[in-house]
């Protein structure tokens, strides 16, 4: 059966907001993230985590909401519970596979873009700290990258 899936990324590289939108032919998942030099790094490290079995579920946080995502690995089925406050509950639920290897690929392409226009890799004066795809942010990616390759 053919994947279905398609992730596209979306970072404010001057405020550091973001969007991942990881959709097929049922639904659409619409991640909002805030600093994402802080939520990208960890994000990836949990989405490793949950691949290898390190972790079966965590929280990802949306900064300046109160809103949040609940990742649940069940076998080989990923269920993303995405919690809004003041109530509300919508349920995603994908294969672990397919959403790990398209979400990849969707900060693949996002990467290789900003490569393409010069943006990455990073002058070394520059300071990156809270820059959102600074050094911990593609290390971090590349470390989830390589353990889906393994």
């Amino acid at each position: 059966m053919k994947n279905t899936l398609s992730c596209s990324v979306t970072i404010d590289l001057d405020g550091g907001d973001g969007e991942i939108i990881v959709s097929d032919k049922k639904q659409t998942l619409i991640i909002s993230i805030g600093l994402s030099a802080i939520t990208l790094r960890n994000f990836f490290s949990d989405l490793n985590a949950l691949y290898t079995y390190k972790k079966t579920k965590f929280k990802l946080e949306h900064y300046g909401s109160a809103d949040y995502y609940l990742f649940v690995r069940d076998s080989n089925v990923i269920r993303i519970e995405e919690v809004k406050k003041p109530g509300g509950r919508d349920i995603y639920i994908f294969n672990l596979m397919d959403f790990l290897l398209t979400f990849e690929k969707g900060f693949q392409r996002f990467f290789a873009k900003l490569r393409k226009d010069g943006l990455l890799p990073l002058n070394h004066d520059k300071d990156d700290f809270m820059y959102p795809v600074n050094k911990d942010v593609t290390n971090s990616f590349d470390g989830f990258s390589k353990s889906l390759k393994q």
